[in-house]
């Protein structure tokens, strides 16, 4: 009888229980309510002090120690049923040592960054087909500064800017497209797959910091009506970077700090938890753990980023 009565608890708050969509899933293919209005804090830690070239792992031979914190203001609104528009507002914090030579080189860079517009459409809602999908595009603006300097320079790099890579903005526009697919299963987990294809066209300096291909594929399930737990794939793929005319040819030659470029991908487990037992708020934290890579030049990567996020429904 005891066990009886434990399934039917358990039943019950699994029936009310609400799935969150994962950290890094973009929401798969969902669109915010019609006349609703999201807003999502999510921060994300990285720490680069490792580098790469191909599959392997090689000597960090600038010795470069370098930590980000990426934090993102996201505003989504409803249109209609059927459509929403995101705008997405970076605020990024960037510190770097490394030694070039006999010289030591520290970065101390802060600032908004380039915000993001997206609409979202849905083709096939999930009433009508079991599942959704959805179409959308978007425009990154060159909002953020590229002006910024060494906070110990090298002697051959007085007077220059910090290579593109670690600065604000990149001086360019960027051009995105992208397609979600969502699936809800038993009212209590949720499937959701998302890509996005980022256009990048030379940026300040002749940059060219590649094309992208992202995709991201989340599977999150309700554990109580306050509690879920998920797992994700978090995978990109871009092009070879060219660094221009960004930096003298010296600091060039001898240079760690450079754009990804090639093929990554990260394994994310994750928790989200309502305290109100609806998504109204909701508060999410994941690991992101190097899974593989195969990178076009040498460049460093962090083996592990750290995610939080905060959302509040209007």
């Amino acid at each position: 009888m005891k066990k009886i009565i434990l399934i039917l608890i358990a039943t019950s708050m699994l029936i009310h229980a609400q799935v969150i969509p994962g950290i890094n899933s973009k929401g798969g293919a969902m669109t915010m309510p019609e006349g609703k209005l999201k807003m999502q804090i999510k921060n994300i830690y990285i720490k680069r002090n490792s580098m790469y070239n191909g599959t392997k792992e090689v000597t960090n031979a600038q010795n470069l120690d370098a930590t980000a914190n990426i934090t993102l203001l996201g505003l989504a609104y409803g249109v209609s049923k059927d459509l929403d528009i995101k705008v997405i507002v970076p605020y990024k914090d960037i510190q770097a040592t490394a030694k070039l030579g006999p010289n030591d080189v520290a970065i101390d860079n802060s600032g908004l960054g380039d915000i993001v517009v997206m609409a979202r459409y849905v083709v096939l809602p999930m009433k009508e087909y079991g599942f959704q999908l959805s179409i959308g595009a978007g425009i990154k603006f060159p909002t953020g500064s590229t002006d910024d300097g060494f906070k110990k320079a090298p002697p051959f790099a007085l007077n220059v800017n910090t290579p593109l890579p670690t600065q604000m903005g990149t001086g360019g526009y960027e051009y995105k497209a992208e397609l979600g697919i969502s699936k809800i299963i038993d009212k209590d987990m949720r499937v959701d797959f998302h890509t996005m294809y980022t256009y990048r066209p030379l940026a300040q300096n002749d940059y060219d910091f590649g094309n992208e291909l992202s995709y991201d594929l989340s599977f999150t399930k309700a554990i109580t009506k306050n509690v879920n737990l998920g797992i994700e794939y978090n995978g990109k793929y871009n092009t070879k970077t060219d660094i221009g005319n960004d930096t003298n040819p010296m600091l060039q030659a001898v240079l760690p700090f450079k754009a990804f470029s090639g093929t990554v991908g990260y394994i994310t487990p994750e928790i989200e938890f309502m305290p109100f037992d609806k998504p109204k708020l909701h508060l999410g934290l994941g690991v992101s753990f190097l899974a593989h890579y195969n990178l076009s030049q040498y460049q460093p990567l962090e083996k592990q980023r750290i995610v939080f996020r905060i959302g509040y429904l209007f």
